[in-house]
């Protein structure tokens, strides 16, 4: 059993800590080959009431060793956060270790915080009589591979300046892929990937979006640069059609009576999103219900596919952004929008 500690051999990796904590990572070497990254930590401060600093520590899913620790002696508290597939001696040329090694410095820099946040919190629980709960914040050690063909890190310094100029080209090319990829849940997505998919369409048409409050009755907000034209959206994504009974549409209703700042109110539906776009040419994206039931409202309603042809249109230049603003702005009821071109 891993104790932290038993091995062939334990080295100090990197050291950090804020207020009266110090932490240690330590690589201990196995007689296997193999080797784990431990978090050895403690605290020179003790209280006679409130939530203690090595308590604070187990309840983060440490560890109290009851051996003689090499680094902390006997109030040491460890906790192994990686296994590597084998021993190195250059921790500076594996990619994985530093980052290891990053996340150990940000912790070890914020665990003072973390502890008063804590703190406060057992104070409040304890003023309306509800016990603290103990919340582990580790996960099982991450497994990291290391193999002899690894590139080191130091032989960035001696790269062909070609080989430099290919890597940025592609680069550059990934970061367009990922970029224009964004909007390819506006055609599939539910949720939150579809709420940030529509967010990021917004953005691209050159509206200030982000998402409403929580308990707001419309998912996202958004206006021009200039705040001239308000939006609040509502999304959704369906396998089907809007029907009157959707939820959406109460919300839709709730929203234009309680605005305040004059937006207008759209839903974006990502109608029949299992289907190919090319099965879903003749198919109803709003039921006549939701159409007369929305009628009496200057409520826009839009798909998914409708917001992506806007972006396709602008990045082909066939639309500007603002035209496609004030579309969205003007039109009322279900738009059409291949009759706009």
């Amino acid at each position: 059993m891993n104790d932290g500690h038993s091995g062939i051999g334990n080295s100090q990796v990197d050291k950090g800590g804020s207020g009266s904590f110090q932490l240690i990572l330590a690589k201990l070497k196995q007689g296997n080959g193999q080797a784990d990254l431990v978090i050895h930590a403690t605290s020179n401060t003790s209280y006679d009431y409130g939530l203690d600093p090595l308590e604070f520590l187990a309840s983060l899913g440490f560890t109290h060793y009851q051996g003689r620790c090499p680094f902390h002696y006997d109030s040491c508290f460890y906790r192994s956060i990686a296994t590597l597939s084998r021993d190195v001696d250059r921790f500076e040329s594996i990619r994985e270790m530093q980052g290891m090694q990053y996340v150990f410095q940000r912790f070890a820099g914020k665990i003072n915080e973390l502890f008063r946040l804590r703190q406060q919190e057992d104070q409040i629980l304890g003023e309306i009589s509800i016990k603290p709960s103990i919340r582990p914040i580790f996960g099982p050690p991450v497994k990291i591979e290391i193999n002899e063909k690894d590139v080191p890190l130091w032989i960035e310094e001696v790269k062909l300046k070609r080989l430099r100029e290919v890597e940025e080209r592609k680069a550059t090319i990934q970061k367009e892929i990922d970029e224009l990829g964004g909007f390819l849940p506006l055609l599939y997505g539910t949720g939150d990937m579809l709420e940030e998919a529509v967010i990021k369409a917004l953005h691209f048409l050159g509206l200030n979006a982000e998402q409403a409050t929580k308990g707001a009755t419309v998912d996202i907000l958004a206006q021009t640069r200039d705040g001239s034209h308000k939006f609040g959206f509502e999304v959704t994504g369906i396998s089907g059609p809007i029907k009157k009974e959707s939820k959406k549409l109460t919300q839709l209703l709730e929203f234009e009576r309680i605005k305040e700042h004059g937006e207008k109110t759209v839903l974006v539906a990502n109608t029949h999103n299992t289907k190919p776009i090319s099965e879903r040419e003749n198919l109803e994206d709003f039921t006549s219900q939701v159409l007369d039931f929305l009628g009496r409202h200057p409520i826009l309603l839009i798909t998914g596919w409708n917001l992506y042809c806007m972006v396709r249109d602008v990045l082909e230049g066939s639309r500007k952004k603002e035209e496609i603003i004030e579309i969205l702005y003007t039109t009322v009821g279900e738009l059409d929008y291949d009759d706009k071109k």
